[in-house]
């Protein structure tokens, strides 16, 4: 018989934190050994995160976690939930008031802390479940910004113009250095505590932070993927023009001979001169941010906008 029961991550026994990760390669076809684990739900602003677990026999089949993060809404701080690694046995699937008990199960608890919203970014086959089944609302899309170094990493034909886009890139980035600026906007109203603790927290040694003066930084990581040597620019902040503008000449003055294009992922509030936004039909694949106002006394539906957010990479769980 199943039950459903909630635990939060100091909780959580050797035993049932092994089989959450036996669960996760299981459904994702993917490796989460247990100190990456223990980093991504335990080493958290409350040092824990929020699962509801559904557990047949002893043996945990389905999981729906939420990891508490920091975030300042419209001048005031608030702590959100990230809802990420949301899965389900495969002989356990079909049922979907089960997703909502687990999810019920987190969602209490939250409201019990005063954590008044949840979010995410689910994928096309969870997107859709969230909405219908969760009560989701779309908060918006990400787009996706490429400065292309060599373009026949991306069409293997086009050997022949790596010189033309590098002498290309050379050119926006240097653009993006002599042409005016123009106003900045007055920032954004929704964005994440941006502090040495998130820091800490959301990258290891696999990632480049970069610091400069009056405590601006970027962040980045080099990838490779089918071939493809990818530097992802995962944030900045603070985000303006400018800003942007330095991460990626930082970037490809460093990197260019050991890279293939820059990528960004992310919403921005104006136009790059650096980076190219990629049409929505060439994209690999659609990116969309949705959420849920769990205490609609402490949140309203300016949070459903995604152009009072700044988000991109970093406020993920992946890369």
């Amino acid at each position: 018989m199943l039950k459903f029961i909630f635990k939060r991550t100091n909780e959580l026994s050797d035993e049932e934190i092994r089989q959450i990760c036996q669960l996760f390669y299981a459904v994702y076809n993917k490796e989460k050994p247990i100190d990456k684990y223990l980093k991504q739900f335990g080493q958290t602003i409350f040092g824990y995160s929020y699962h509801g677990l559904m557990v047949d026999e002893g043996k945990i089949v389905g999981c729906y976690a939420a990891i508490p993060m920091e975030y300042t809404y419209f001048g005031e701080n608030q702590v959100f939930a990230l809802s990420v690694d949301t899965m389900i046995s495969k002989s356990y699937r079909g049922n979907l008031a089960n997703l909502r008990k687990m999810a019920n199960l987190v969602y209490e608890e939250l409201v019990k802390d005063g954590i008044p919203f949840i979010y995410g970014f689910p994928n096309k086959n969870f997107y859709l479940v969230k909405k219908r089944v969760l009560g989701w609302v779309d908060i918006g899309r990400l787009d996706y910004y490429i400065l292309p170094i060599r373009v026949s990493a991306l069409i293997k034909s086009f050997k022949i113009l790596d010189i033309i886009s590098m002498l290309f890139s050379k050119l926006l980035v240097l653009l993006s250095k002599i042409v005016p600026v123009g106003k900045e906007t007055d920032g954004f109203f929704i964005e994440k505590v941006n502090d040495n603790k998130f820091l800490s927290y959301r990258y290891d040694n696999g990632y480049r932070i970069i610091k400069s003066v009056n405590n601006s930084l970027f962040v980045y990581k080099i990838d490779h993927e089918e071939g493809l040597r990818v530097a992802y620019l995962l944030d900045v902040y603070p985000m303006n023009k400018k800003a942007l503008a330095y991460s990626v000449e930082t970037i490809f003055c460093n990197d260019k001979n050991d890279i293939d294009l820059i990528g960004y992922l992310g919403k921005l509030h104006f136009r790059p001169i650096s980076l190219l936004k990629v049409p929505k039909r060439m994209e690999s694949k659609a990116v969309r941010m949705s959420g849920k106002i769990l205490i609609n006394s402490r949140i309203d539906n300016r949070i459903y906008n995604i152009d009072n957010w700044n988000v991109n990479l970093s406020n993920f769980d992946v890369r």
